[in-house]
């Protein structure tokens, strides 16, 4: 009969695998190579009012102005994307362009967003901050950007960020 050898080594593998099949059971964007291709309307949360329960689609500003208790704010967002590793399209507004690169900017859904009053709400605004700086080739250069997405409540000079992006590539949209 064969006896089975327990020593701190073996105990260290069982658990760096417990916890790596937790991550990638909770976070299976983690596990995934492809990004999550994701919209704007992506970052709204869902809300159970009567138009979307009667099939009917909801468009992204309702002015209709649902009861209070149904109604969402530009700061509610998804905190089931936390984590996940997503690639979005947008504009880029830089916040530190320092003539070789942009290493934080604010990622906007549709051109001139927070160069004009008053700019979207926090759920519609994406933090970008990217190791590598990013040259863009133009203003308002529409691009994907790529990374995992965080939750992120912070004003900026420009606008109040509902979402984060730690990225890995930013590219030209194509």
């Amino acid at each position: 009969m064969k006896h089975l050898v327990f020593n701190r080594r073996a105990a260290l593998r069982i658990a760096a695998a417990s916890a790596i099949t937790f991550l990638m059971r909770d976070y299976p964007a983690l596990a995934a190579d492809t990004p999550r291709d994701l919209l704007w309307e992506d970052l709204l949360p869902e809300i159970d009012s009567p138009s979307q329960s009667s099939g009917m689609s909801t468009p992204l500003l309702d002015h209709s102005a649902p009861p209070p208790e149904q109604s969402i704010t530009g700061k509610d967002v998804v905190h089931e994307l936390a984590g996940t590793r997503i690639r979005i399209p947008g504009y880029i507004i830089p916040l530190d362009y320092n003539g070789e690169g942009v290493k934080e900017l604010i990622l906007v859904p549709y051109v001139g967003a927070c160069i004009h009053v008053p700019p979207p709400p926090p759920n519609q605004l994406i933090l970008v901050r990217i190791a590598q700086s990013y040259n863009p080739r133009e203003m308002f250069e529409p691009v994907y950007v790529t990374g995992i997405l965080g939750i992120l409540e912070e004003e900026t000079d420009l606008a109040e960020v509902g979402y984060s992006l730690e990225a890995e590539a930013i590219t030209p949209y194509e």
